[in-house]
């Protein structure tokens, strides 16, 4: 079999990420998330290694030194300790590496809760990148984040009554909680002022009854972020779909388990930007192929660009919709072009 070299370069700068910490300058590490993205979209090596290079030049932070080491059967302990990312990260690969990704994944979220809000969605969203890409240690890192930056938006249902759709249990809590947008500084900033708030636990509903939530979860997060344009939104956008990737690897009851927890984060990401427009922005079918959007994504810097662009491609091949190829047309700006 012919060896791929996109994927070889791929895993080359996936492994050589490793040598970069958690954060960036003024972000976090997007840079592996968007090379799983680039190279699903067609880029090329040279693009990938461009890519990479520029990362590194400007965003990059060196990982610091790895100075403790952690038991596998302590590894829980250190929820919510940003300072043990790195070493959590080594005790994570060291366990894939002897029984594979998917029983350390269940055995992680069997230990403690899901948190799809930690890192504004990023550790989720560089988990299912991770596992895409069948790269062990991005999976890891992955694993790492989401226990040492843990970010719980803890809601218990008890009896409370199921929301009537995904959309009116979004601006059901967005009215409890006043409407107001949430002040602060980043998004995760924001998630912790709703997250500690007793109003957002009180006025959550239960998820809507529903056999396919995902499903109408991943329409309602487009249809808001078709709506508002809102930076906030797109991510919740992009974290639908990678609880997608993550869930298909799971048991069926454990990935049934943890819907409902990304249920909550997303609507504490809703609550954030307060009351959602009220005007309907009607979709019409666009004369741009999505060969045009994919040739702008890959050729783009912005790494929530490139990641938006193959989420909507990635779920209008699942569920084809207008609205999917004109979001995606909004975020590479070809609607601009067009103007």
């Amino acid at each position: 079999m012919p060896i791929d070299p996109v994927r070889l370069k791929l895993e080359e700068l996936l492994d050589a990420n490793a040598r970069f910490d958690l954060a960036a300058r003024g972000t976090t590490n997007h840079c592996p998330m968007a090379l799983v993205a680039l190279a699903e979209m067609g880029a090329s090596t040279e693009r990938l290694q461009a890519f990479f290079d520029r990362w590194e030049r400007e965003y990059a932070l060196s990982a610091p030194p790895v100075e403790m080491v952690i038991a596998r059967e302590e590894w829980s302990r250190q929820l919510g300790n940003a300072a043990a990312f790195g070493a959590l990260r080594l005790l994570f690969l060291d366990w894939i590496t002897e029984v594979g990704s998917v029983p350390v994944i269940v055995a992680v979220l069997n230990e403690v809760s899901f948190a799809p809000a930690t890192q504004a969605f990023h550790a989720l969203i560089r988990l299912a990148y991770g596992i895409e890409a069948a790269h062990s240690g991005e999976i890891a890192s992955s694993l790492a984040a989401l226990v040492s930056s843990h970010l719980p938006v803890d809601v218990q249902f008890d009896e409370r009554r199921a929301a009537e759709s995904v959309e009116a249990g979004f601006e059901h809590v967005v009215d409890a909680m006043g409407g107001g947008v949430v002040e602060g500084s980043s998004i995760t900033s924001r998630l912790r002022v709703v997250a500690s708030d007793a109003r957002f636990e009180q006025a959550v509903l239960a998820p809507p009854v529903s056999a396919g939530l995902l499903d109408d979860l991943a329409r309602a997060t487009i249809a808001a972020y078709w709506r508002s344009r809102n930076f906030t939104i797109l991510h919740t956008v992009t974290a639908t779909h990678a609880a997608r990737i993550l869930f298909a690897q799971l048991p069926e009851a454990m990935a049934e388990r943890l819907l409902p927890e990304l249920w909550v984060a997303l609507c504490a990401a809703y609550v954030t930007v307060g009351r959602p427009a009220s005007v309907a922005m009607a979709v019409s079918e666009s004369a741009v192929s999505w060969s045009d959007v994919q040739r702008l994504a890959v050729a783009s810097d912005d790494d929530h660009v490139i990641k938006m662009a193959y989420t909507c491609l990635c779920e209008y091949r699942r569920e084809p919709s207008a609205v999917y190829l004109a979001a995606a047309v909004r975020v590479v700006g070809l609607d601009r072009e067009r103007r």
